[in-house]
């Protein structure tokens, strides 16, 4: 989605689930890749944006005389596409590029997203060398909250840390001490489940048992020498 303004937002939303990638025959140039299994949340997330901005617009006593604009991008919740978008937003290189002159919309002054850690960390290592403003609102990883790393990213809900801390009072009113642990092979997962070990142990509580969860669907990584073929 795209709309021009004096200044343009970019977003990074999951639209569709699925990133397809074409088969790479070295005799052609690739086809680009493109997405699937359409996400109505995701969507709504990205018309909310969209709507945002709009009211913005109309609303003369906010911008005077400023007209807000919007790209956005579907990540396909795949770091590859993710970072490539972040980028063209950046720096408003878009598709193409013509006798090494960069053609396409302005750069942008902030992104909207991205909705996952991993997308995130990658995209703020990259762009906050520029300061270029990155505000998510999904991505929670604890490690996200670094400065020094990532300068001009911020989110809108409570990191991992907190919402870990948060379920303390939870287990001490249940009397549990005894957990166990699944969690997903990404950062998000992976510092979550560090910090949750860390309060267990302030806790005073005993993690039994930890196990990842792996993103794709191979048998293999999922349940090694147990799955049938």
């Amino acid at each position: 989605m795209y709309k021009n303004g004096d200044f343009i937002f970019g977003g990074l939303f999951e639209v569709d689930f699925l990133t397809v990638f074409p088969e790479l025959s070295f005799r052609t140039e690739p086809e680009p890749p493109y997405c699937e299994q359409f996400v109505m949340e995701s969507f709504q997330q990205a018309q909310t944006m969209a709507f945002a901005i709009d009211e913005i617009n109309k609303n003369p006593n906010l911008l005077p005389n400023i007209t807000l604009g919007y790209q956005v991008y579907d990540n396909c919740l795949m770091l590859g596409m993710a970072f490539r978008a972040a980028i063209s937003l950046a720096s408003g290189t878009g598709e193409s590029f013509s006798n090494l002159n960069c053609t396409g919309p302005p750069p942008v002054i902030g992104i909207v997203g991205d909705s996952s850690s991993t997308a995130s960390i990658a995209i703020s290592s990259i762009l906050g060398l520029f300061r270029v403003p990155i505000v998510s609102h999904y991505a929670t990883c604890s490690c996200l909250s670094d400065r020094k790393k990532y300068p001009s990213f911020f989110i809108t809900i409570p990191s991992d840390a907190f919402q870990v801390r948060a379920m303390v009072p939870i287990l001490k009113y249940f009397g549990w001490t005894w957990f166990g642990l699944v969690y997903s092979d990404d950062d998000y997962g992976i510092y979550a489940a560090q910090s949750f070990h860390q309060e267990m142990q302030l806790f005073g509580g005993c993690v039994a048992f930890s196990e990842i969860l792996p993103h794709d669907n191979n048998h293999r990584d999922i349940c090694p020498g147990t799955c049938a073929s």
